[in-house]
């Protein structure tokens, strides 16, 4: 998992960078992060059960990984978190005071 992780931190960097609707958007992420790896994948002429069967046989990285990744990289680098951030820590600390609450 590590390996995956540490091969795909570049370009899962690169991305949030250029594409910064990537940064709230794991599914658009997992998207741009495979047509990096195949870029035929762009292409009308790929079929879905091409891209299927290279799935499965581990060619793409898989979507836990690069969310991992997106992760780490916004955890380091604030300047890639998305517009979301704010509102989810906000909304995590009042469901915190909740459950508090609730067991008190």
């Amino acid at each position: 998992m590590i390996a995956k992780i540490k091969n795909i931190t570049g370009t899962v960097r690169r991305i949030l960078i250029n594409h910064p609707e990537t940064r709230d958007d794991d599914r658009l992420l997992c998207l741009k992060v495979w047509a990096e790896q195949n870029p035929n994948l762009r292409s009308p002429y790929t079929s879905f059960y091409g891209f299927a069967q290279d799935f499965l046989s581990e060619k793409y990285a898989d979507t836990e990984s690069i969310r991992r990744t997106r992760q780490k990289l916004q955890n380091q680098h604030p300047e890639l978190r998305g517009r979301n951030y704010m509102a989810r820590q906000a909304a995590s600390l009042t469901m915190q005071k909740e459950m508090r609450r609730q067991l008190i």
